[in-house]
């Protein structure tokens, strides 16, 4: 499901069951592509190697912790898409790619996006066929691959000295900066305006209402409220949701810490109903899979740069999680023994394992180019340790600290 209303049938997808000769031939148009295209952005995280989510969301941050430590005057926008793998043009796509695809790929390509046909079935009832002149299915292989390529121009389209793009497949974070405050109105009101015009040349639906835009910081110009995209107003707000983690102005992680306490609080009430029917590394395994992955997403982003009262309402739960496990439920087991039974890893330990870990890939992948060039300046190695990378903060007392490269203290010489 989209953002927005759950009880609008237009915020859901549909997922189309294809054929298995479908998702062969799909696989084979894949790698083939994998071989002909290896440019889709330095800026596109989606669906590529050594690119993530995380990737993404550690690259924003980086780029909002410098421009508020720097005080440099910024606007962040968020442009939503509505349907986009549905819209790809295969008229468009032949344009594009006529002389940087093989003729037999550009054509299987353009063949696969066209004459499609499906239909509903519900129960014992089936809807007539219905045809599609464009567009790829979702639950298609192929859809983000050609999906990043055919957007891969935006950075070229609308990049510059001030304005920096930040893409996960069809969302997208766009950074535009200036000297002084009308120079960004300025700046946001051209870019924006030329961001949508180009989805549209290629056939895209930009979503107004789900369109967000932020002023970054404290320093808001007074009377600014809005900026203005193909005639329509769009308010700016205090926070903006970025593939699933909120980013407030200054980079207060409150709101989002709350959310994710509330989620783990709703998981909570299911895992010790479950406690009853599973057995202790039963619902160890279970809780790692379903509680980690919910509550800790995008951890290695807001975790460490939380207020303590917040994140220790997260380790409370970590805590009451391990003594459910154990049937503790008049707190007799101490922490420590707790941690040594369950073998699960505490909040703190967790995050600066997913920290290191991700920072090690950056050095190691030199991927993504962006943060790959932040980390190389504070990347040493010792001669005794072969290999092994130490990392060093040196701007704790600054909003800088939130850039990825400064929050390595977690391997310092001390």
């Amino acid at each position: 499901m989209d953002k927005g209303d759950k009880e609008l049938s237009s915020n859901y997808r549909p997922i189309s069951n294809l054929s298995n000769i479908s998702k062969a031939y799909e696989k084979c148009i894949l790698d083939k592509l994998d071989e002909e295209v290896s440019n889709v952005g330095n800026n596109q995280h989606g669906f590529r190697k050594h690119h993530s989510t995380e990737t993404a969301l550690l690259t924003l941050q980086s780029i909002m912790a410098e421009k508020l430590e720097n005080k440099i005057p910024t606007i962040l926008y968020s442009v939503d898409l509505a349907a986009a793998f549905d819209l790809l043009r295969p008229d468009n796509f032949k344009k594009m790619f006529e002389n940087v695809l093989t003729e037999g790929l550009l054509f299987a390509v353009c063949d696969f996006l066209v004459n499609r046909t499906f239909q509903v079935q519900y129960g014992q009832k089936t809807s007539s066929k219905i045809y599609l002149d464009r567009g790829c299915v979702q639950g298609s292989v192929l859809g983000p691959k050609l999906f990043n390529i055919y957007l891969r121009d935006l950075e070229n389209i609308i990049g510059n000295d001030d304005v920096q793009v930040v893409t996960y497949a069809d969302d997208t974070c766009v950074l535009v900066s200036g000297k002084d405050h009308n120079e960004v109105i300025s700046n946001t009101n051209t870019t924006i305006n030329k961001h949508v015009d180009y989805l549209k040349s290629l056939g895209m639906v930009v979503n107004v209402d789900k369109t967000e835009v932020m002023w970054l910081g404290t320093n808001r110009p007074n009377g600014l409220d809005s900026i203005i995209m193909s005639n329509h107003i769009i308010k700016l707000r205090e926070s903006i949701k970025a593939l699933g983690v909120t980013f407030t102005s200054n980079l207060d992680w409150s709101n989002h810490i709350k959310n994710v306490i509330n989620k783990g609080k709703s998981l909570m009430v299911g895992f010790k109903y479950l406690r009853r029917y599973l057995t202790e590394d039963q619902f160890l395994k279970t809780v790692t899979n379903s509680f980690y992955s919910t509550v800790f997403y995008g951890a290695s982003i807001w975790y460490r740069n939380g207020k303590k009262s917040d994140t220790k309402h997260i380790d409370s739960m970590y805590y009451c999680l391990l003594r459910t496990a154990c049937r503790d439920f008049k707190n007799e087991i101490s922490k420590i023994e707790l941690k040594q039974r369950c073998k699960r890893a505490s909040p703190n330990e967790w995050v600066n394992y997913l920290t290191a870990s991700r920072a090690i890939k950056i050095i190691r992948d030199q991927h993504p180019c962006f943060l790959f060039c932040k980390l190389v300046s504070n990347y040493y190695e010792e001669p005794r340790h072969e290999g092994k990378g130490l990392f060093f903060d040196t701007s704790k007392s600054k909003i800088g600290r939130q850039s990825l490269e400064n929050r390595l203290d977690i391997y310092s010489k001390d």
